[in-house]
């Protein structure tokens, strides 16, 4: 190996070590010990995956340790640093966001933490944004950010369960003193007392009055979207709660060896959020037959994800110029086509894709026929279904690397 390709891998094994103990220390600070509490995101994972949330629970993770980087061969080491580098670019989001909403002024609070106990088991909410104003027309909204590849259209399940699970808590816990802020003077008080003290914004002490909403904003890295507004639904935060002394219990009894992990339910069917679950290793999902690494299907399966994962790549690179070039395009008036060396580039408006809508054409023809029966049944014998095919998966597995605890 050349010199400069060592300096090189030095640089990237030094950065991908900062980027795990940075995130090691920031779980640490805000969220604290986690397999001693079951937080908002634990709740939603649960509702959706029992396995995936108790194995959490359980310390097993695809994420190293920080110390462990330099063990990593060069091919482990990009795969770690490339999920960190995804994984923690909500964090980097969430500190721009901050700065941007307190440049307007409003009064915000940063990682409001909610504590309580239920039914013997400790919950906390982790709020990422709280903000506040008060005077006549006193109102709330909590905001949640999320960091997605892509918007989705609608929000997954698991994160509406949380964002009930922390208006309900913020709303019914209003008057308790379950609030703090890490690594501040304010702990364990009232909601209205935690912002008293932070802003000397009198409250009233009870949530009748105030209009509480929890939103998310969903960013990727050119949009965002939100999403609510969420209110806080006394079904839904007993549900939440229900599901939280659910992982709880299911948890001591994994741990107790009274029951096997592989034996609690999961999410079945397609769910997008699979593939970056960190226990998707040995998933009942995913039962499979293990081909040698090194046999020649085990070497074509391999080069086949490769060039699927470098073909989405390319993929988006040329939408992104695509996209640039018909910008540059109309900023530049032209009408006709613009060249290069050995090419020309022309943009032109394309018809749009011309399609039957079924349900005003049924329309149509019972207003024609009189009888809605017959003209369902005309329109029926009128479709053609397509031949089925088959279609390829790929789906990452991310390996477990610690052991439970």
């Amino acid at each position: 190996m050349q010199p400069d390709t060592i300096k090189a891998q030095g640089l990237l094994r030094l950065l991908t070590q900062g980027l795990l103990a940075h995130g090691e220390q920031k779980t640490a600070n805000e969220l604290g010990d986690r397999s001693q509490y079951i937080g908002m995101s634990d709740i939603g994972k649960g509702m959706e995956c029992m396995r995936a949330a108790v194995a959490s629970k359980l310390g097993l993770s695809a994420i190293p340790a920080a110390t462990a980087v330099g063990e990593f061969a060069h091919e482990e080491l990009g795969r770690v640093l490339g999920r960190q580098i995804i994984l923690q670019r909500g964090h980097w989001q969430e500190y721009g966001i901050e700065k941007a909403l307190t440049a307007t002024g409003v009064k915000l609070v940063p990682q409001l933490e909610i504590s309580i106990e239920h039914n013997g088991v400790p919950i906390k909410a982790h709020l990422d944004f709280t903000l506040v104003w008060g005077g006549k027309r006193p109102a709330v909204r909590i905001l949640e950010l999320k960091s997605n590849e892509r918007i989705p259209a609608s929000l997954y399940a698991s994160y509406e369960a949380q964002l009930y699970g922390q208006v309900g808590l913020l709303k019914s816990c209003w008057a308790q003193p379950c609030f703090s802020v890490p690594q501040t003077e304010v702990q364990s008080v009232t909601f209205p007392q935690a912002i008293q003290s932070i802003f000397n914004v009198a409250l009233p002490k009870l949530p009748d009055g105030v209009d509480i909403e929890s939103w998310v904003l969903s960013i990727s890295r050119s949009e965002v979207k939100s999403f609510g507004p969420y209110l806080a639904d006394m079904g839904m935060l007993e549900a939440c709660l229900q599901a939280a002394v659910g992982i709880w219990r299911t948890t001591e009894d994994v741990r107790s060896g009274s029951l096997d992990l592989n034996d609690l339910d999961y999410c079945r069917g397609f769910h997008p959020l699979c593939d970056w679950c960190d226990v998707n290793a040995d998933c009942p999902k995913f039962q499979a037959v293990n081909i040698p690494s090194d046999s020649a299907c085990g070497l074509e399966l391999e080069e086949l994800a490769m060039l699927k994962e470098r073909k989405a790549t390319l993929e988006k690179r040329i939408a992104e110029s695509e996209e640039r070039i018909r910008q540059t395009y109309s900023l530049i008036g032209a009408k006709d086509w613009i060249s290069t060396k050995d090419h020309r580039f022309r943009v032109t408006t394309i018809a749009g894709r011309k399609t039957l809508d079924r349900s005003q054409m049924l329309d149509k023809l019972t207003s024609l026929i009189g009888d809605e029966l017959k003209a369902q049944t005309a329109l029926e014998q009128c479709e053609k279904s397509g031949k089925p095919f088959e279609r390829l998966y790929v789906s990452k597995i991310n390996k477990m690397l610690k052991s439970a605890a």
